[in-house]
């Protein structure tokens, strides 16, 4: 991995709680502060199943108040309970052909409600976090 030497001004308390943590875990200052960067980077389109790019990519086209509607939209209660049943039963039982079908397009209703509901918590962040 190659890698690049960056200056930056941090404020004071800033510094101290990441020289303090560096400190208590006994690891070098470096190591702490690319550890806090490295934990807090959201995720990119890359790191996305690729059925889920496009849904992301798309939604990277709206403007804020458009994704906060979108993104406290909440999952129809029957799809949820539907989905958790066909779980549960195929925990413990073979679902049938039509269940499986089911269950895997609940399945993909479900990712796509998350991925969504995950794009609006980025907004808490700023856009510039958005991927």
């Amino acid at each position: 991995m190659t890698t690049q030497t960056i200056n930056i001004e941090l404020p004071e308390d800033i510094y101290q709680r990441l020289a303090g943590m560096a400190a208590v875990t006994q690891r070098p200052l470096e190591d702490v502060i690319f550890q806090t960067i490295r934990g807090n980077l959201p995720p990119t389109l890359g790191d996305l199943p690729p059925e889920q790019r496009d849904l992301v990519a798309d939604l990277q086209l709206l403007d804020d108040e458009a994704l906060w509607v979108i993104a406290r939209g909440p999952l129809p209660t029957r799809q949820w309970r539907r989905h958790q049943h066909l779980l549960h039963k195929a925990e413990t039982t073979a679902l049938t052909g039509a269940e499986q079908t089911e269950l895997t397009a609940l399945r993909e209703v479900t990712d796509q409600f998350v991925t969504k509901e995950l794009v609006g918590d980025f907004k808490n962040c700023g856009r510039e976090w958005r991927p």
